[in-house]
């Protein structure tokens, strides 16, 4: 497929709820991950890896640290004269106002739409991690003559997650059924918030669900659609996580202790970007002590830390103890301070002697530049 025929339309602002203690001061998309990243990293890594070059994306609010994040879009390649990554911010008219949904949103933003001269377009969350073959699941589209294709994975349906799709499909992943989890906890088929839908068939969709005063783009667009149009699946059979609360945004960070998982998700033929840092290497005190840990550059470890994730720029002191636990950038860990089930938003200081203690069923999370 050529790559001029698709277009990626990114929602900045999704789900922002389902992570109050983490993006009160940000976007999900801008919520960090693994050591070095943000979540809208993996997403556009994902369409600019399949060669999508003209990218949308909407905000809504809190995405200054978005902005500060992907500024030009250099890091990504989308630094374009034509095409490149278009930021399509919240604003009011005479006759729009500020999206409520999706159908709101993608119907506010149809200009970006009919100008990008795109055959399909691929409509992306931002809570997702994963690193999706999209050129595949594009070839399958275009092979089967589907008006519409979501892709899924096989694994734990996200509780929390309002717009828990479920899908089942035949034999030639033609969808059959899709309904919706509401809170159920099982292992199904569900989607990874990203579908491709032909363009025009996307416009006039929009329209009709907005003129009926409808805005749940799933709900009232996708899952009505079955039997109507010819929808496919494409199953994503790597590793994949979906942000649906602190809960799973801690475990989804612990999974990438397992080497099997970071070799699905930062494979060398599909590479995840981000905006780069120079910083110097982390520093390991002599008396330092990292068990099954991921730890950024610029740290400063003289205590002990195991099974957690330090972003970059962190300081654990002398006779510090840090277990199980999630630190953002430039978080100071104090002297003989003990930290565990703890998760710290970033230049967070812990002061000496401090004990701080979750539990594994519910961590205890510091906000951005606490002080304790």
């Amino acid at each position: 497929m050529r790559t001029s025929a698709v277009a990626g339309i990114v929602f900045g602002n999704v789900h922002d709820e389902l992570l109050n203690e983490i993006t009160a001061i940000r976007s999900m998309a801008s919520v960090p991950f693994a050591a070095r990243y943000r979540l809208i990293d993996f997403t556009l890594s994902n369409l600019v890896n399949a060669g999508v070059s003209n990218i949308g994306l909407l905000t809504k609010e809190n995405y200054r640290s978005l902005m500060d994040h992907i500024g030009s879009g250099v890091y990504w390649d989308l630094d374009r004269k034509n095409g490149g990554l278009h930021i399509l911010p919240p604003y009011n008219t005479g006759e729009t106002r500020r999206y409520r949904g999706y159908v709101e949103a993608l119907n506010g933003v149809r200009d970006f739409i009919e100008k990008s001269n795109a055959d399909y377009i691929v409509i992306c969350d931002t809570d997702v991690v994963a690193n999706v073959n999209l050129t595949a699941a594009l070839n399958s589209m275009e092979k089967s003559g589907a008006d519409m294709t979501v892709v899924c994975c096989q694994g734990d349906v996200p509780v929390h997650h309002q717009n828990a799709m479920l899908l089942q499909l035949d034999a030639d992943h033609n969808v059959q059924k899709i309904h919706f989890a509401d809170g159920v906890a099982q292992n199904a088929l569900y989607s990874l918030g990203i579908t491709i839908v032909r363009q025009n068939l996307l416009l006039d969709l929009v329209t009709g669900a907005y003129q009926n005063e409808l805005n749940d783009f799933y709900r009232d667009i996708v899952a009505k659609s079955v039997g109507k149009l010819k929808i496919t699946g494409y199953v994503h059979e790597e590793f994949a996580a979906v942000m649906d609360g602190i809960a799973s945004y801690r475990e989804n960070n612990f999974a990438l202790l397992d080497p099997q998982v970071r070799q699905q998700l930062f494979c060398p033929e599909r590479p995840i970007y981000t905006k780069t840092r120079e910083d110097m290497p982390t520093r390991y005190g002599t008396r330092s002590v990292v068990k099954n840990s991921i730890v950024g550059d610029g740290c400063v470890i003289d205590g002990t830390v195991k099974n957690s994730i330090l972003f970059r720029g962190v300081h654990v002191g002398k006779g510090a103890v840090v277990e199980n636990c999630i630190l953002m950038q430039d978080v100071c860990v104090g002297q003989n301070a003990e930290l565990c089930y703890v998760i710290s938003d970033k230049d967070a200081v812990i002061g000496s002697d401090i004990t701080l203690k979750g539990t594994a069923e519910k961590s205890l999370v510091l906000k951005k530049n606490q002080i304790i």
